[in-house]
């Protein structure tokens, strides 16, 4: 294996910089100093429920390079019969495809190299990967001679769906909504500058300020996947008809969920640093007629960060569309296919 060409095909975005990553030291890890690591961005146009159209693609890719086996390494949650597939490896080919999805939403460049290292080993000397502890290995048709590599146990779809979610990088979706952020902050100063609100806050049972908290959250969660179209319908998926649509839309929701909840955690650092500098302790105690401690600002906080996410949700309806949907596995799928079609 010592001249072997190795070929890291990568879906753009969070794919290819793992792959990116991973082949910094991928020869010395395999042991091999002279293996060489080609690494390409590519879209993974197929995007239907049968997967066998990315091991074609991966196989068109070494027959048109000087690759003698591929590794494939897509977003795409990848499903058959079994349930969620982590890879799906064809050893007369030398080609696999993992899916990055079904690795969950943490540790991924380890748990990637822990995935690939083996199969890298199996498909140069053209024989099913061994080497997976803590994995199975299928053959849902042994005349095909391609094999699944699957996670066992009962927590294969909770894995899944967390990884679906880290693949869309909540964070970028908040990053994205410069008018709504613009929006909150005006409702953050009103509720730090006034002090109406900082009478209701303190006045409300901590069980109300945290129902009222969850209920902002929630409500901007629902504004951006309705005002922006996120959520799909089985009609308008794919031409395809695609068993994956509730996958999907559950990943964009807990995405958005994620994505609201990390802004509003930024306006409450932004408000109480303001409410604390602003407003001083003497002061506040003469207004609310009462002494106040850190739980009070921290309760005015809280409120002001409520109204910021409540403007927030608003200005994001003046959002360009594209930011937020980026999110979205269905969106990406349309953009992909658009941008192979052109």
């Amino acid at each position: 294996m010592r001249d072997i060409v190795i070929g890291l095909l990568a879906d753009p975005d969070l794919p290819a910089a793992l792959a990116e990553r991973l082949s910094a030291d991928l020869p010395e890890r395999l042991g091999e100093p002279a293996a060489t690591v080609d690494t390409a961005q590519d879209p993974f146009e197929s995007m239907y429920p049968d997967h066998g159209r990315l091991m074609d693609k991966a196989t068109e890719r070494i027959r048109a390079t000087s690759w003698d086996l591929a590794i494939c390494i897509t977003d795409l949650p990848i499903r058959s019969a079994s349930g969620p597939v982590l890879a799906s490896v064809d050893p007369a080919s030398r080609v696999a495809v993992v899916s990055l999805p079904a690795l969950g939403g943490v540790r991924l460049l380890s748990r990637l190299r822990s995935v690939v290292l083996p199969l890298i080993r199996a498909l140069a000397e053209r024989r099913v990967p061994s080497e997976l502890p803590g994995l199975r290995v299928l053959a849902p048709d042994p005349e095909d001679g391609t094999v699944e590599i699957v996670w066992p146990g009962r927590f294969h779809r909770t894995r899944l769906l967390a990884g679906m979610v880290r693949a869309n990088r909540p964070w970028q979706l908040i990053l994205g909504l410069s008018r709504a952020l613009a929006s909150a902050m005006t409702g953050v100063a009103f509720g730090v500058l006034y002090s109406t609100i900082w009478a209701l806050a303190t006045a409300l049972h901590p069980l109300r300020l945290a129902a009222l908290t969850v209920a902002t959250i929630a409500a901007m969660t629902v504004w951006l996947i309705a005002g922006h179209r996120l959520w799909e319908s089985r009609s308008r998926a794919t031409v395809v008809p695609d068993p994956q649509v509730r996958l999907r839309n559950a990943s964009t929701a807990i995405t958005v969920a994620v994505g609201t909840f990390a802004f509003f955690t930024a306006l409450f650092a932004i408000a109480l640093a303001a409410v604390a500098i602003v407003v001083p302790p003497a002061y506040l105690e003469t207004t609310l007629g009462h002494p106040v401690g850190v739980g009070d600002y921290v309760t005015i906080a809280l409120m002001a960060s409520a109204l910021g996410t409540l403007a927030g949700a608003v200005g994001s309806g003046l959002e360009d569309d594209t930011t937020v949907r980026l999110a979205t596995y269905g969106y990406r799928e349309q953009e992909r296919r658009e941008r192979v079609e052109d």
